[in-house]
């Protein structure tokens, strides 16, 4: 069963925001660009080992979540996707690399191959252990102990191979997103013994889920930007044009021609996004390129927002 599916997390759309808010002859654009194609390439590799070689056992005795990320001991770690069962558990660490990956059984150093180039990486073979380590004890400060936890790196790429020798002790902690399930069927019939019944189940389940900590990214920070930087206005929900023209209670889009009523709540998720969690009626007027107070005050109000105070001290968030 999913018990937390695979949907792009909230760091991806932020970075999409921001993306659309930076003048094309911003210099610090092409890195935010590069940085968010990473982790969309990255969160894809994800999806379809989620969506697609997982889909099969969904529905069996697995309990399959993507995306976890706890503290412990003064820091967060992150899990790409686990799955747990009453025999085990088995962390996976997915890369969506379009590279082939070199595994030295000696030095256990890794190389991925850069158009004829190798060049050494993080072994994610130890990136799986490590975060497997981590889970045990964070299990552990929990007083949940005993539970085998296994680790494996999937290449979910299908355009890069995986060259490793035959006699690397580490053989059995990577595959092919294809032969994942090969590989679970195979954990399964190494571990027999029950050791989770429905109630510990269920308990563990809502422990991950309620300790799951979503990562907070200020891009504002990340990239040294101000928020003079960032574009104004409404953009268009179809295009991303921006800013569309207002005129009687509609946006109208000059590139693709669309209208909307409602663009304008798009936009406000921007704001929150990229500047603040929390926006007052001028920074609205701002941020909408609206005239009127009392225009900005309506949208507001017609948003499902939250506020806090009243007037001139009025600030709205989700």
């Amino acid at each position: 069963m999913i018990m937390k599916p695979c949907v792009p997390p909230p760091s991806i759309i932020k970075y999409q925001a921001l993306i659309r808010r930076l003048a094309d002859n911003e210099l610090v654009k092409y890195d935010v660009v590069t940085d968010y194609n990473n982790r969309m390439t990255g969160f894809l590799g994800e999806e379809s080992v989620m969506n697609f070689h997982l889909e099969p056992i969904s529905d069996l005795k697995f309990q399959i979540y993507h995306d976890l990320r706890f503290f412990h001991k003064n820091y967060f770690f992150q899990i790409d996707i686990l799955i747990l069962c009453a025999y085990f558990a088995l962390v996976l660490e997915v890369k969506n690399w379009a590279r082939d990956w070199h595994f030295d059984k000696v030095l256990h150093q890794t190389m991925t191959d850069n158009n004829g180039k190798l060049e050494r990486t993080k072994n994610p073979i130890f990136q799986a252990r490590l975060q497997a380590f981590k889970l045990r004890e964070w299990l552990k400060q929990h007083n949940i102990t005993g539970i085998p936890i296994q680790y494996l790196f999937v290449n979910s790429n299908e355009k890069s191979n995986i060259i490793i020798q035959d006699d690397n002790k580490y053989k059995w902690n990577v595959c092919n997103s294809e032969y994942l399930l090969e590989k679970v069927d195979q954990m399964s019939n190494d571990y027999k013994l029950e050791l989770l019944d429905e109630k510990e189940l269920r308990k563990i389940n809502k422990l991950l889920l309620t300790s799951h900590t979503p990562e907070k990214i200020n891009l504002l920070q990340k990239f040294h930007l101000s928020s003079n930087q960032i574009l104004t206005g409404v953009h268009c929900p179809d295009c991303n044009y921006l800013p569309m023209n207002y005129y009687a209670g509609t946006w109208k889009c000059q590139k693709c021609r669309i209208q909307s009523k409602t663009a304008f709540k798009n936009t406000l998720d921007d704001y929150f996004h990229i500047i603040s969690p929390t926006i007052t009626n001028a920074e609205a007027r701002r941020f909408l390129q609206l005239n009127s107070s009392k225009m900005a005050h309506h949208y507001l109000n017609s948003s499902s927002l939250n506020s806090t105070g009243t007037f001139k001290n009025k600030t709205y968030h989700k």
